[in-house]
């Protein structure tokens, strides 16, 4: 398990967050995974997966909402309002009509617990503001 997974566990751990590691500490990956969920007030329980490698963490939060019920087209618009506001997160359509959100963070592992709780808890703040705006786009 990588360094920059260790310290962001520690970080955890020592702030209460519940989170579940997919990755044994013994294992040699080449990209471990650590999951932290959170309900916020407008946002339903949802996941953040970790995948973290010595360099930093991909962060993605999937299937955030169902639009497969909106137009292509208008959920599409939609995404591209949000990433264009939200710049440090991305949001995506699948082709079932998923959205899903990610954002990469670079870590060393003196920081990797400080910037990925950090990273973490402003992926929560986003999702969570943004939730009534994408539900919204549905019909």
């Amino acid at each position: 398990m990588y360094d920059n997974s260790l310290a962001l566990m520690a970080e955890l751990r020592a702030a209460g967050v519940d989170y579940r590691s997919d990755t044994p500490e013994e294992d040699d990956n080449l990209i471990d995974t650590v999951r932290v969920s959170w309900t916020g007030r407008r946002l339903p329980r949802t996941t953040i997966l970790f995948r973290i490698n010595d360099r930093g963490a991909h962060l993605e939060a999937l299937g955030v909402i169902d639009l497969m019920r909106c137009p292509r087209a208008a959920a599409l618009e939609g995404l591209n309002e949000l990433n264009a506001a939200y710049r440090w997160l991305t949001f995506t359509l699948d082709e079932n009509g998923q959205v899903d959100c990610h954002a990469d963070v670079l870590m060393v592992p003196e920081v990797a617990g400080l910037f990925g709780m950090a990273a973490m808890g402003r992926m929560f703040d986003i999702l969570d503001e943004v939730y009534p705006r994408l539900q919204g786009l549905l019909p």
